[in-house]
Parts: structure tokens; sequence; C-alpha cells
């Protein structure tokens, strides 16, 4: 069974796959800066940098191959995406470092943080790193 045919409409189909890389993603950020965070007791900013540039390959492939099917050589779209994850790692840790002037807790800074740069995200790459030509 192809991935095309597990949903009716392409705009099904992307959101599913976005919500599946985005997801996986966002888990293996928010587990790589907790665990750097409270295991290794490396500072919140630093964490969520990590927590968001560790997960590129794997989140690029996914992205590129099922949420937006893109045929863009990935020797043009990958330095677009790295360059919007290095976006997201600064954004993710003035938020980071926002929420831990507020007082918030590393846990709930590091949710708040990736859900920003997950929606933001999405829109970036489907304008500018995978659009179709």
């Amino acid at each position: 069974m192809s991935i095309r045919s597990i949903a009716l409409n392409e705009g099904v189909r992307r959101t599913f796959f976005f919500f599946l890389a985005g997801g996986t993603g966002f888990l293996l950020y928010l587990c790589i800066s907790m665990v750097l965070h409270y295991v290794f007791h490396v500072g919140e900013v630093v964490s969520a940098i990590c927590g968001t540039l560790l997960p590129i390959p794997p989140t690029f492939w996914m992205q590129r191959r099922l949420t937006f099917q893109s045929d863009a050589p990935k020797r043009q779209a990958l330095p677009r995406y790295a360059a919007l994850q290095l976006g997201n790692a600064a954004l993710v840790s003035g938020l980071t470092a926002w929420g831990t002037t507020m007082g918030l807790s590393g846990g709930l800074i590091f949710l708040i943080a990736g859900i920003t740069g997950a929606l933001i995200s999405y829109v970036v790459q489907s304008k500018l790193v995978f659009h179709s030509h």
C-alpha cells in the first residue's frame, strides 16, 4: 500500500505526516532537552538548543519524503531546513531564557518553546524549504 493511499486528499495526508514527522522531532527535542537538563544538569538554554539541532537528520528525511513529498534536490532543501532549525534554535533558546527569568519550570518552558517552533516551522517548510515549483 502506498503512502498516498492512506488519505482521501492531499491536505489530510500532509497534515497527518506533518504531525507524525513533527511529533517525532518534537518528542526527540523534548527528550533530549529533558535528559540534558534533569539528568546531566545542563542549563535550560543549552539543553533546548541541543534538543532542537540534534533531531535535524531524521526530521528532515521525514518532512521531505513523507509530509511534503518534495522533489527538491537534497543539496538545496537540506541547507534551507538546517537554516530553519538554526532559526528555531534561536527562537527556542530565547523563549527558554525568557521562561527561566519568569521562574517557569524547565519542562513547561521546553513544551511552550517546542510548540511555538513547530507551528512556525510548518509555515516556513511549506513556503520556503519544500515548496512546489
